[in-house]
């Protein structure tokens, strides 16, 4: 199998992997419903996205960030963002990590 269908293929199973209604499946719903700039690359988007995870504190910052990457706001951004619910940064990230601890793959 060629890489790039290697490596679709083990991120469609991480997906399947992650139940619907968790923290990390919202956090997930959220990365999937931001556009970016045409001219960002994968490296830009990693570096953005590695952010979180050396701040997970920043969690509030970072989705404001990732949802002005193409300088729009959109109603799908905003819809996703309000259904992480996020009231506390530090459970709900450490619910992330409890989650992607917990997967069985």
């Amino acid at each position: 199998m060629k890489l790039d269908k290697f490596l679709l293929a083990q991120n469609m199973a991480f997906l399947i992997a992650v139940p619907p209604d968790s923290n990390l499946a919202k956090l997930l719903t959220f990365c999937l419903a931001t556009k970016i700039r045409a001219n960002m690359s994968g490296v830009d988007l990693i570096k953005i996205t590695s952010e979180l995870m050396e701040k997970p504190e920043d969690i509030t910052y970072w989705t404001q960030e990732v949802m002005g990457l193409d300088l729009d706001y959109s109603s799908e951004e905003w819809k996703s963002l309000g259904e992480m619910g996020i009231t506390n940064t530090a459970e709900f990230m450490a619910k992330v990590w409890e989650e992607l601890e917990n997967l069985e793959l």
